[in-house]
Formats: C-alpha cells, structure tokens, sequence
C-alpha cells in the first residue's frame, strides 16, 4: 500500500517527513523534519504519523504566533484582532491540510479494514468522481492512482467552486472564521479578511495536489494517439536486413494496397482496419520503409524484440509521451517496466504477417514471409484466459445495489431504496448472464430486435438497423429470453422504449472504433469490484464463461450450446444460426439455473 501522506521509508522504516514553514526556516535551520515512527506496518504508521503531525503543527502554530506576536508589538500600536489576517488566513489553510490528512489517513485504514475495499468501490467510504479516466484506473485495479485521483479530483473541483464564489463575493461560508476571528470589522476590512480566507483554502489545495504525483492522462480523459504514431520519429532507419534492393514498392503503399481491397470487398470491420494498420505502421517506424521484397527475418525478429520491451498502455502513460516505439522500448527496458505478454506481441505481429501473406500472393517481389516461424508461441487455451464468476459471485454481483436498490441512478453502487430496472446498469448484466451474449452485442440491442414468433420470444442478434457491429459472421444468430429476465420486468420494459429503432440501453455508452466496448466495460468492472469479486481473471466476458458452464451443468448438448453462444466451427458458417429450431433452443435455455432470486417457474 501507498505511504501515508508525509511519510517516507528508508531501509524497511517508516519516518515522518515534514515541510518546515518559511516563517521558521530561520527558527529551526533547515527546511525539513524527520522523525522515524518506530515501525514498516502501514495502518501503525499512518495512525502514529497522524498524532506526531498534530503535535508538530501544534508547535508550528506556537512558534508562528510568538512571531507574530512580536511584530505586532513593534508595529501595532492601536487595537487589533487577536490574531493578525495572515495568522487567521494561515490558521485556516493549516485546518484545510490537517483535515484533507486526517481523511485521507481515515480512508487508508478504512481500505485496510476487512471488506474495506468493496466498500470503497460502492462510494460508501468517500464519493467517487464520474470520470471516463476514473473508469479506466478503476479497471487497471492501481488502488493507490484511484485513491490518487480521488483526492486530486475533489480538491481540484474545490478550487474551482470557491474561485467562482470569490469572483462573486460570495464569502459566507467563510464568514463565521472571520468573525469569530476578528468580529466588528467595518466592511471594507472584512471583506480583504474574507478574500485572505478564501485564497489561504485555494493555496492549501494547490499544495495538496503539487505533493500528489499526477495520474497521467487525467487532464485530458480521452484515449491517447496509437503509439505507432508518435510525435517524435528517430532520424533514420536501418535498411533492410536481406541486402536486396529494388524489390517491388514501398512497404507503405502496399500496405494501401491491402487496405483498399478488403475495403472493396468488405473483409474488415473499422476495428480491425486500424489495429493493423496500426500494427504494420509500427513495424515500419521500427525497421524503415522499404521495398516489400527485401526484408528478411532479421527484421522480424527486431521488431519482436521492441515489442517486448514496450509496457502495456505504454502511449497512456505520462513518462512516455512522444517517445517513438524504439526509444520507448528503450526507456522501458533500462527501467525494468512491465512487459506486455506473448499474445500481445503475437497479435501485432500477426497483423503484419497477414499482410506479407497477401503480398506474397500478389507481388512477384515476395518470395518468402519474415514473420513466418518468428511469432512466439502463445500456450493459452482462449477458454482459460478469463475465468467464470462462481455461484456465490454471481450471488454477490446481483445482491450489490443495482439490482437490491441503489442511492441513485449517479449513485448506482451506493445501497438505498431505488431499484434501477430502467437502466442498462441493471438490464445488461442480467442479460449476459442468462443469454452468454457478449457485451457490445447487448449494448447495441434496438427495441426492433427483441421479437417474438409463435411462444417464443428472443434476442435477435444481427447488424441490421444501424451502428452495429458483430464479432464474426457467426455471431449473427437468435437467443430465446429467459424466464428470469421475464421474472425480473424486461419485457415490461421493453415496452415503454418508443421506437423500434431505439437503443434498449442509450445509457450506456458506446466507443469508438478501436474501443467500442471500452466505456461500458469499465463501467461493468465498477460493479464486480464493488461486488468484492473481482480478480486478475475476471471481467464482465467471465459472465460468458459462466453461461457457458451452466449449458454444461444443464447437460445441453454442445451443438445447441453453440448456436446459443456464436461459436462457429471450420466449415460450419452460417449454421449455427438456422439449424435449430426456436423452440429446441427455447427449451435449452430453460435449463440454465444458477438460484438467483429472479428464477421461479414462469412461462413467457
């Protein structure tokens, strides 16, 4: 866990670290205190820091008042508030830090508690901001850059509420300090008090958040440029490893090639259009651009090496910003970073193969593919990357307030009387873990594609009636509503949605094309986090695995299991979605029970 606020550790021992006031630099003869605290225990430190703060700050204030009072009886001769305006504004920034240290220490142990962290995750320890990039840390799971930001978000919103009050004259809720401090002032000297209060606050917050170390891309809040798109470009680039030159064009119009033809036939999706374009532009910032036909597996095998050593988000993170690939590769390896997995290398350099495969057939210049034989070998089975929620997860994730009533649809995971079941927040969960649907393909459900043939009702999952994009062609296919989600009002609501056009869930929102999912599944990992379930294995697809074991459990036979889910095997396009009948899938939904309270016999 993070350091308590003025805190250090040197050699396994937590010392308080303190900012001597300028008034007393003189006084004391340098410009910090140190004092060890006697233990490496976090919660011991924090509590014990907290009482050496008080007594510390009690002699500051003690020393600054002798000093002022000093002055005072030199220059003052007529009658003056107890205290100067400076004393009284300094007093009140000290109150200011004292208070913000005392929460924050208060929100550190509560954290420590045992269910502490949930808690946190609800906003029953402290409100928490509406932020995409709050969402974003929230998903990372850095507990010490959420906490980060949550202080840095409120004191930033502080200032800004008593710089507009200020620009109004609006002091009265600092009124009662200056009165109480330095009653019967006429107006004009209350009001240069009053203005002194206010800018002492604004200063203290301003050194509260220059103490705290910034988080990145909070000030902008909006996904960063592709790395393989740097500002900074290094000066030159090797040539090619194979000796050849004159092969054929440059890599880059290739690459143009490639992209306008499966535009012409419809192959990608916008996704998978800029993920390799992406892909195949960072291979050329890494090795140069050069005739298709002259690169070999030397070349290859460089840009794997830069791959691994360039972290994860890599292009989020403040101390790489502008850095071209090779130079962030660079700087990462020197400090020891994080590095990304085999599979994420293997991705990209999947992406860029797949075009040497096409250009092998299409330009007599390719001889050979580089990358063939140079991707690292990546063991995981797909169904082992996430894990399913168990039983007592599923229990836990739909006990949390959403579904057992929430403060408010802004407060969603704070507990109250408002169950939200005209809300995406309530309904897409639900969903998913009664159909196996995967995230986007519930987002984007429009009125029109919850139909009903014979006694059936569905889910049809399809691109058609606008923005809507499917994983594969075999994604396209129907999934029979079931009883629990009947039990639970979803037909009900999907009644009162107007038109047969309109979104079932306009309240969550969509990405763009390289992150359609991102916002909603960010949003999604607030509520397992708050349902205290989350782990390195999870995410919102586990409820997809969940189905999946539940078909099983049901004893579903695997075909039917598959044509519910989207799973298409070689040679088997397009099947899955007409082979069965809605009544037999109907009947295997039925089948999946995971004793939620929204199970009881119904019929739809």
């Amino acid at each position: 866990m993070k350091n308590p606020p003025n805190t250090i550790t040197r050699n396994g021992t937590d010392y308080l670290h303190v900012r001597v006031p300028n008034g007393l630099l003189e006084s004391y003869g340098k410009r910090f205190i140190t004092k060890s605290l006697g233990t490496n225990k976090k919660s011991e430190a924090c509590s014990k820091s907290q009482a050496e703060m008080t007594a510390l700050r009690a002699e500051f204030k003690a020393k600054l008042d002798a000093i002022d009072a000093s002055k005072f009886q030199e220059t003052a001769p007529t009658p003056m508030p107890a205290l100067s305006f400076a004393e009284i504004a300094r007093q009140h920034a000290r109150e200011v830090s004292d208070r913000e240290f005392s929460e924050r220490a208060a929100l550190f142990e509560a954290i420590s508690a045992e269910g502490g962290e949930a808690r946190l995750w609800k906003g029953d320890l402290i409100a928490l901001p509406e932020s995409r990039y709050f969402d974003h840390l929230v998903e990372e799971g850095d507990l010490d850059a959420v906490i980060g930001f949550i202080f840095r978000a409120r004191a930033k919103d502080r200032i800004a509420e008593i710089t507009r009050k200020t620009r109004s004259t609006n002091f009265a809720e600092f009124a009662t300090i200056a009165d109480a401090q330095a009653p019967a002032l006429d107006p004009d000297r209350r009001l240069h008090l009053l203005r002194l209060i206010a800018r002492a606050e604004i200063d203290a917050l301003r050194t509260i958040l220059a103490d705290e170390p910034d988080a990145g891309m909070e000030a902008t809040e909006t996904p960063p440029r592709s790395p393989a798109e740097p500002q900074e470009r290094p000066a030159a680039t090797a040539a090619p490893s194979n000796g050849k030159s004159g092969s054929g064009p440059r890599l880059s119009l290739v690459l143009a090639d490639w992209i306008a033809e499966k535009a012409r036939t419809n192959a990608w999706r916008e996704k998978t259009r800029l993920e390799r374009e992406a892909a195949v532009k960072a291979f050329i910032e890494v090795i140069g651009d050069h005739p298709v036909g002259t690169y070999a597996k030397a070349d290859a095998k460089r840009f794997k090496d830069v791959l691994f050593n360039i972290p994860p988000n890599a292009h989020k993170k403040a101390a790489y910003k502008g850095l071209a690939l090779i130079a962030i590769a660079e700087k990462a390896e020197s400090a020891n970073d994080q590095k990304p997995t085999a599979k994420n290398v293997a991705l990209r350099m999947d992406a860029v193969s797949s075009l040497f495969i096409w250009a092998r057939k299409n330009f007599d210049e390719v001889t050979a593919n580089p990358f063939e034989g140079v991707k690292p070998q990546v063991d995981t089975i797909a169904r082992e990357e996430r894990d399913p929620f168990s039983i007592e997860e599923l229990k836990a994730i739909f006990a949390a307030p959403p579904f057992a009533g929430a403060k408010s649809e802004h407060h969603w995971l704070q507990p109250g009387g408002e169950v939200l079941d005209s809300s995406g927040k309530f309904w897409v969960p639900l969903i998913a873990a009664y159909t196996g649907a995967r995230l986007m393909e519930i987002v984007q459900l429009q009125k029109a594609d919850v139909q009903t043939i014979g006694d059936v009702t569905f889910f049809n999952i399809t691109t058609d009636g606008g923005d809507k994009w499917l994983k594969t062609r075999g994604s396209k296919r129907r999934i029979p509503v079931h009883p629990a989600l009947v039990t639970a009002g979803f037909l009900d609501f999907v009644a009162k949605v107007k038109s047969p056009s309109d979104r079932l869930f306009p309240d969550i929102e969509i990405g763009g094309a390289m992150n359609r999912s991102s916002p909603a599944s960010k949003l999604f990992v607030r509520l397992i986090r708050a349902a205290g379930v989350k782990s390195r294995k999870n995410c919102f697809h586990s409820f997809r695995h969940s189905f999946e074991d539940a078909c099983r459990d049901a004893e579903i036979d695997s075909a039917v299991m598959n044509a519910l889910q989207g799973h298409v095997e070689r040679g088997m396009a397009g099947r899955y979605g007409s082979d069965f009948k809605l009544e037999r899938l109907d009947a295997a939904v039925k089948k999946i029970r995971y004793g939620l309270p929204f199970e009881r016999p119904t019929h739809i």
